[in-house]
Parts: structure tokens; C-alpha cells; sequence
């Protein structure tokens, strides 16, 4: 399957030039209700969940995909105001899990539990994967990826995914309002540059979309 992955342009062509995605970690995710969706009346219960995704915090990292790149509001809030990259990769279905959209927050009698005890391995990886559907534009899809191999930068440790036949870079699409170049792109691929698709994005003339520019001379 292909999905997407939007970076600010320095990120970008940083990633492309490193071969590498760098993992986030859960803490630093920009819905405050990751992990913690289910509508708990004890406190007690609230702060448990908390505990248990501090937890999860400590070995595992999540990269964010979406399935499509057409759409403004990926461009606008993860693209950089329409400045920076979107990568398409492909990647293998089973490597991830597809968001699961929900009108309201989960309650311990849906996931058919009497307690916060009787909640299972299977029912948290259901809630790691539950988001308000206000989020269903991004038609997200989700990397879970132990934190291996950190690294050391400006005094912080970061976690990467190496590009691989198993998450391929496949095109390079930059943004309708981008300054990278052309020789930017290129020089970032390398080796690459000869199977990697690369274009300029434009605003639709019709619709509410992101499309190709195909003038090719619109990109320099």
C-alpha cells in the first residue's frame, strides 16, 4: 500500500538525504486524548490509564502516515502551510494499523469490561488506535515501532526508521508554496533520484484538492 508522510521542507530533504523517518514519541503527539480515549468516572481509573501510557511512552514510538495527500488540511497543518514535503512510501499492510474514527469516547461497558481490570493487550491496542472523528481527514495509518538504537542530538536521543523494501520511498512531492528546488530534491536522492518520482503540488482549479503541477517549467 502507499501512504504518506508530510514534513516543513528541512525535514524533508533531511529525511530523504539520511535514508531514515525519525519516530516520535507518544508524549509528543498533538491530540492530548492518544492513548487515553476511554470515558473514565474514577479518577482513580484516569490516572491508571495515564500511568499505563507513560509506560508505553518508554519503548515504543509511532510514525503517522495518511493514505492520501490530496487534501489542504494535511498540507496546512502538517505540510508546513503548504511550504514543505509530502513522501509517498510503500509499505506492506501488515507493518501497520489504520486509525479507527469515533463520534464519542469510549465507554468500559463498550469494550464489554466491567472494570479497568478486565481491560486486555487487545482492547489497549484498539484504544492506541482510537481518534475523534473530527481527525478522519488525515485517514491516518500508524508505524508502531520499538525505541532502538536511540541516538544523541543536541542533547536529546531520537529513534529512526531506516528507508527499507519494506517502507520505500517511492515520489517526493513538494508543496504548492515550497522554495526547494528541483537540484535540492535531486541532490537530497543521490543514488535514488533515478526511481524516485518527484513534482510540484498546485491548488486544484475546480476542487477543494492538492494536485501535480503538470507544468513541469512551473518547478525550477
Amino acid at each position: 500500500m502507499l501512504l504518506y508522510r508530510f514534513l516543513n521542507a528541512e525535514y524533508g530533504l533531511l529525511a530523504i538525504r539520511e535514508r531514515r523517518l525519525r519516530i516520535s514519541r507518544i508524549n509528543e503527539l498533538n491530540d492530548e486524548f492518544e492513548f487515553i480515549g476511554l470515558a473514565l468516572k474514577r479518577k482513580a481509573d484516569r490516572i491508571e490509564l495515564r500511568r499505563v501510557r507513560e509506560h508505553v511512552n518508554g519503548h515504543t514510538g509511532i510514525i503517522c502516515m495518511s493514505k492520501q495527500w490530496s487534501h489542504p488540511l494535511m498540507w496546512s497543518h502538517y505540510g508546513a502551510s503548504y511550504t514543505g514535503i509530502a513522501l509517498e512510501f510503500f509499505t506492506f499492510p501488515t507493518r501497520v494499523r489504520e486509525v479507527e474514527y469515533v463520534t464519542k469516547r469510549p465507554t468500559l461497558q463498550t469494550f464489554g469490561c466491567k472494570s479497568l481490570e478486565d481491560v486486555s493487550e487487545l482492547h489497549l491496542n484498539r484504544l492506541f488506535r482510537l481518534k475523534f472523528d473530527a481527525w478522519q481527514y488525515e485517514e491516518e495509518y500508524r508505524f508502531f515501532l520499538p525505541l532502538e538504537n536511540g541516538e544523541e542530538i543536541k542533547r536529546k536521543v531520537h529513534y529512526f526508521l531506516p528507508f527499507s523494501p519494506h517502507v520505500q520511498l517511492k515520489s517526493v512531492i513538494v508543496g504548492p508554496r515550497s522554495a526547494v528546488t528541483r537540484a535540492q530534491v535531486a541532490e537530497a536522492l543521490g543514488g535514488m533520484a533515478g526511481s524516485v518520482e518527484t513534482f510540484r503540488a498546485r491548488a486544484d482549479f475546480d476542487d477543494f484538492k492538492v494536485v501535480k503541477n503538470m507544468q513541469e517549467s512551473m518547478w525550477k
